[in-house]
């Protein structure tokens, strides 16, 4: 029994500390094909976004059935690797350790259905080591200081922020999660520039609960880990499709570089207006 006892405490101790844990993920590819298509795309992204894991090694194989030359083979399994690496470094932003092609994987003539085991060889094989951490709570002496907030009604100057208190968004999207409340935030900002036509802007995006791995939090629409920034082109948009000239505003993602201290992770997840001209 105190063996027994022994051996969960030690588990439980390298769980807390972070165990590297090592997974496989396959992608599949149709006869001659590189391409990875939209499905398989998304699931890399969602696998390779995750915030609560810190990935130590990736190692992307590349592989064929045996259908045509050995040679032809040895380059189309090259490619697969290669294609499968070069979207985990565009779209997701992520580093392959190591990339190779492997070439082809001979099947039995005798098995019972060889297309169907060949099929199976058409792949490319993802092994990768992680460490899972819980989602980091912010310490008060981690949290950014930052000015106090001001208004449209307020008598604003060039550095001022505003910051739209009624905008939110549905979790890792653009769409406002209530739009009618959305609407009369935004027509606060219009009124404003149209008051003050020599005024101009910065829009800025911020988001909450994400690791330090991760710059910005993943939009589903875009693919890409760039929430806060696309959050906050549209904005952008919708200010210029209310004829809000385009040259007296700019849009930035700022990830979550700038928490406000004491705010609760909803209230992380904001837009600001900076003042940048008056």
């Amino acid at each position: 029994m105190k063996r027994i006892y022994l051996f969960v405490l030690c588990l439980l101790s390298g769980f807390a500390k972070g165990q590297n844990t090592i997974q496989e993920h396959l992608i599949y590819f149709d006869l001659g094909s590189y391409s990875i298509n939209e499905s398989q795309q998304s699931d890399l992204i969602s696998l390779f976004s995750s915030e609560i894991k810190t990935f130590n090694s990736i190692v992307v194989s590349g592989f064929c059935d045996d259908v045509g030359s050995t040679e032809s083979n040895a380059i189309l399994s090259q490619k697969r690797a290669e294609s499968v690496t070069r979207f985990l470094k565009e779209e997701v932003q992520i580093s392959v350790t190591l990339s190779q092609g492997k070439g082809e994987i001979k099947s039995d003539e005798s098995t019972e259905n060889v297309d169907a085991f060949r099929k199976k060889n058409r792949v490319v094989k993802i092994k990768y080591q992680f460490v899972l951490h819980p989602k980091k709570t912010i310490q008060p002496n981690e949290l950014k200081t930052i000015p106090d907030y001001k208004t449209f009604s307020d008598a604003l100057e060039k550095g001022d922020k505003i910051i739209l208190k009624n905008l939110l968004f549905l979790g890792s999207l653009t769409v406002f999660e209530y739009p009618e409340e959305a609407e009369i935030e935004l027509k606060k900002i219009i009124f404003f520039l149209q008051n003050n036509p020599s005024a101009h802007i910065e829009i800025q995006g911020h988001v909450c609960c994400i690791s330090n791995s991760f710059k910005d939090a993943f939009d589903r629409n875009s693919r890409k880990n760039n929430l806060s920034e696309t959050r906050a082109k549209k904005i952008f948009d919708y200010l210029v499709s209310q004829n809000i000239a385009a040259d007296r505003m700019t849009y930035k993602g700022y990830g979550r570089r700038f928490p406000i201290a004491g705010a609760t992770e909803s209230e992380n997840k904001r837009v600001e207006i900076l003042i940048t001209k008056i």
